[in-house]
């Protein structure tokens, strides 16, 4: 059991650098800057597009971390393209009372402002099993 999270573990981290580094060549995750914190649009609003993914029969969205500042209005795009039968998965920040369903093919887009500095995790609320990611939302300086 242990063996199969480690390895697990190892190939988020390797899917993780390769979707940050390829992102904008492949269009997956293509708002998404290499350090994970988002791109500031016209109007104060930071974008972001996370991606759930299967690999290795595990799912995951991805990136799996994104970064904000405290006030930022937060724009998300959320995509589903995890293949088979299943063609919705969840995305929630309990955090910030952010729940959706997001079917495959048909992309979601939800927007928000990062009021509240501090980690808060995301993930599939349909699947508890799927590995989900962090917003980090920096506090005022």
């Amino acid at each position: 059991m242990r063996t199969k999270w480690l390895r697990t573990l190892t190939i988020v981290a390797v899917a993780g650098a390769m979707m940050i580094g390829a992102g904008a060549r492949l269009g997956i995750a293509a708002e998404a800057q290499p350090s994970a914190a988002g791109a500031a649009a016209e109007g104060g609003t930071v974008n972001f597009t996370l991606v759930s993914v299967l690999i290795d029969d595990v799912k995951f969205w991805l990136p799996s971390t994104i970064v904000v500042n405290q006030g930022d209005r937060v724009k998300l795009t959320l995509k589903n393209q995890v293949p088979g039968a299943d063609v919705t998965h969840g995305f929630t920040i309990p955090g910030y009372n952010i729940a959706e369903v997001i079917t495959r093919g048909q992309p979601k887009t939800i927007t928000f402002v990062a009021d509240k500095a501090g980690v808060f995790p995301y993930y599939c609320q349909l699947h508890p099993a799927h590995v989900g990611g962090q917003l980090i939302v920096r506090g005022k300086q």
